[in-house]
């Protein structure tokens, strides 16, 4: 009888004992098809779920920052309206000689005249950095055609801070031989026509909107025209200026820094003007830190949120993986164990029949082709077999225990080949001991044991 013959006949005749051993091995091949494509499965959907927040994320943060642009236009225009508004409310800070009575000069603008070299020198003081948009200026009540005018010259210099900034002046220059003419005092009048003051011509530049307050009866000329009109050359009783953005109290910041420069002057402010200008630029950049913390803020939410979902889904895997690579090898493990162990059972219950057959003249590798050949047989079949069930519960499992489609759980065709492969090598190994005793057994003291 051939060997082949010799170990399906030992199959059939020990059929629980193969049987236990096919089982052993397809448990074992299907959980190496089953573990690992469960990894890939779960790795293949990770990519996938992480390309899509970070897909989510790179969107959110190209409408944020469109947002934060539309934002930053938002806060641009604000803040040119905001220079309108402040250029509107003029300015807030009047410099005169300290022997000014302020009485009279709030009601008959009277005021110590001082050299116009004044002005300059404060423009060229670089320590003056609360101070800027510096209008020299000479004004004294005069009667003009039986009304009462108030003749306003003006001359716009530009500090030593304002300069630096590159800020152009708040004012605009009043062109040498023309004049602003006030609502009430430019009745009948329009621009273009010829007017005289105090017996000088002027060109009327502009007959100014009606202001319902001191506006109205000023004719505003050039700051050196006044000096002629009033008889009063290099000289001027004013200084209008605006204030820094100092928090508290401001004009004592302010009075402290122009003593070091004209010691013989007083200041005072505006105060409706000089706070309305603080809660206007307070307002704007209160808004521009609300919205850029607020940006900031859903930036930093949407980062967040995907490297939360990275870490629970690396996590998850890393403990996916570390679950299969310790229970497939143990699997793998336990079958060869148990392969070799009913190896050995059947070389003991086949003792006698292993010392009548090497009594007979049969080589040691006639009877170790018996035993190892049934465990490559058992093991070719089982590995086929546990291939296709892997085959078919890698998807079932990854539904059932991930919840996620079959569609992620292809076996691998590498895997697959592997599995056949390697599955008949292990079984042979784990019957070479069990095989190597039978062989060794003298066939004589068998014989006389049985």
């Amino acid at each position: 009888m051939s060997t082949i013959r010799l170990i399906l006949a030992e199959i059939r005749f020990r059929a629980v004992n193969s049987l236990l051993c096919l089982i052993a091995v397809i448990v074992a091949a299907a959980m190496f098809i089953t573990g690992p494509t469960l990894i890939g499965g779960y790795a293949t959907d990770t990519r996938r779920e992480l390309t899509m927040l970070q897909a989510e994320a790179d969107k959110l943060q190209a409408e944020m920052e469109h947002n934060q642009r539309e934002t930053e236009a938002m806060l641009a225009a604000m803040d040119k309206q905001t220079k309108r508004i402040m250029r509107d409310l003029g300015v807030n800070l009047r410099i005169v000689h300290r022997d000014t009575n302020l009485g009279n000069l709030y009601t008959d603008f009277v005021a110590t005249d001082f050299p116009e070299e004044y002005v300059q020198r404060l423009a060229k003081a670089e320590q003056i950095e609360t101070i800027v948009h510096l209008i020299a200026t000479l004004q004294q009540k005069i009667k003009w055609r039986d009304r009462t005018a108030l003749v306003v010259g003006t001359l716009p210099v530009s500090s030593v801070a304002q300069q630096g900034e590159n800020k152009e002046h708040m004012t605009v220059a009043v062109t040498p031989g023309t004049v602003y003419m006030g609502h009430e005092l430019g009745v009948g009048l329009k621009a273009g026509e010829t007017i005289e003051i105090e017996g000088q011509p002027f060109e009327i530049a502009q007959v100014m909107p009606e202001y319902g307050g001191l506006q109205d009866v000023q004719m505003v000329v050039d700051l050196h025209d006044a000096q002629r009109i009033l008889n009063k050359p290099g000289q001027i009783n004013q200084i209008m200026a605006l204030g820094c953005k100092c928090k508290g109290d401001r004009i004592s910041v302010i009075r402290k820094q122009l003593e070091q420069v004209l010691p013989d002057t007083t200041i005072t402010e505006d105060v409706p003007r000089a706070e309305a200008r603080e809660k206007q630029r307070d307002l704007v950049e209160a808004t521009r830190t609300q919205e850029q913390e607020r940006v900031a803020a859903a930036l930093a939410q949407v980062v967040a949120n995907r490297q939360r979902q990275e870490t629970s889904r690396v996590r998850q895997q890393r403990m996916l993986g570390s679950l299969v690579n310790v229970t497939t090898p143990l699997v793998i493990l336990t079958s060869a164990l148990f392969v070799g162990l009913m190896t050995g059972m059947n070389v003991r219950e086949r003792r006698a029949e292993v010392g009548v057959l090497r009594a007979l003249g049969k080589s040691a590798g006639t009877i170790a082709g018996l035993f190892l050949g049934k465990a490559f047989l058992l093991g070719t079949l089982g590995g086929l077999i546990g291939a296709g069930l892997g085959y078919l519960l890698a998807p079932l499992a990854g539904q059932a225990m991930l919840a996620l489609g079959t569609n992620l759980f292809a076996v691998p065709p590498a895997l697959a080949l592997a599995t056949v492969v390697c599955a008949p090598l292990v079984t042979v190994l784990a019957s070479y001991w069990p095989t190597w005793i039978a062989v060794r057994q003298d066939p004589a003291i068998v014989l006389m044991d049985n």
